[in-house]
């Protein structure tokens, strides 16, 4: 009987009925027979046996918040994936035949709920109404770009039932003050600000994260959402800096996050992209999780 062969492997984010779920899919050209071992509880192995691999074996980047990486290697027992957790998650298997045949490996995000629950979170969208911000080398205008970000990062912190709050809903003006004054009257635990950076070089690029100097976390914070968004979008680090005007919010973790330059040619050709701002606020939440699971 001819082996099956490994053809792809792709991963997403589900919500489970309700409940969010991280999916890895191994393709195959038929369903094959496996073996699964969780050798700690943060690496989970299975092997395709006597499959062969039909696609280039190499490391996988994940970095969902929950599954980090995929290893894929052949061997002489068939094909074996080594699945890195950045957190310790219940998994189910499930067979799917047809062309092509799909082996999916389901693992309960339930952990990063846990992390994330009841946390009360402003996002501001940078600029809005009559100050546009900066403006792309074609067209693209910042206070457009910070808010469809923005509302990318509440849709996917929704399932992990945070307490979103935004600044403003639509293309209007609010003061920065009002923008802060939101923090107090909501009691939130974080602030994020949601930015593009803007050069007179058309050059410069990259990601960077402002940090409020007045709270003792925010530079820790800074460096772990920037870590995260570095690893998820594939952008050039332009380091974490202090933004004294963060002060005004007194003891407050806050954050400005700049995860590319609009004035940068390709920058601006990556925000014409919606995968982009999946990405982006993927790695925002990665980041987030991180710090909160770090002061618990």
């Amino acid at each position: 009987m001819e082996p099956s062969r490994i053809t792809n492997l792709w991963s997403k984010i589900s919500t489970n009925p309700g409940r969010p779920v991280s999916r890895v899919v191994i393709e195959s050209t038929s369903p094959f027979p496996y073996e699964i071992v969780e050798y700690t509880p943060g690496e989970l192995v299975l092997t395709a046996v006597k499959a062969r691999a039909n696609m280039y074996c190499n490391t996988i980047d994940i970095y969902d918040g929950l599954i980090d990486r995929v290893r894929v290697e052949e061997s002489s027992r068939g094909v074996v994936f080594h699945i890195q957790l950045n957190h310790p998650a219940p998994c189910k298997v499930d067979m799917e035949p047809g062309i092509p045949a799909r082996t999916i490996l389901t693992f309960d995000r339930d952990i990063l709920r846990q992390i994330c629950k009841n946390k009360v979170l402003i996002i501001d969208p940078g600029h809005g109404g009559n100050d546009p911000g900066g403006r792309g080398p074609v067209d693209l205008l910042e206070k457009h770009v910070t808010m469809q970000m923005s509302l990318e990062l509440k849709k996917l912190l929704i399932p992990l039932e945070v307490r979103v709050h935004l600044t403003r809903q639509k293309d209007e003006t609010i003061s920065q003050r009002s923008r802060f004054n939101l923090a107090a009257k909501i009691g939130a635990d974080l602030w994020i600000g949601i930015h593009t950076h803007h050069d007179p070089d058309a050059a410069v690029a990259g990601s960077a994260v402002k940090y409020n100097p007045g709270s003792d976390g925010s530079a820790r914070l800074a460096e772990l959402v920037l870590t995260e968004l570095i690893r998820k979008i594939k952008r050039h680090s332009r380091g974490t800096h202090p933004d004294p005007g963060l002060r005004a919010l007194g003891k407050l973790p806050a954050i400005i996050v700049e995860p590319v330059a609009i004035s940068n040619w390709v920058e601006e050709g990556l925000l014409r992209n919606p995968t982009f701002y999946v990405k982006t606020a993927q790695g925002i939440i990665n980041g987030l999780s991180n710090f909160w699971s770090s002061r618990k």
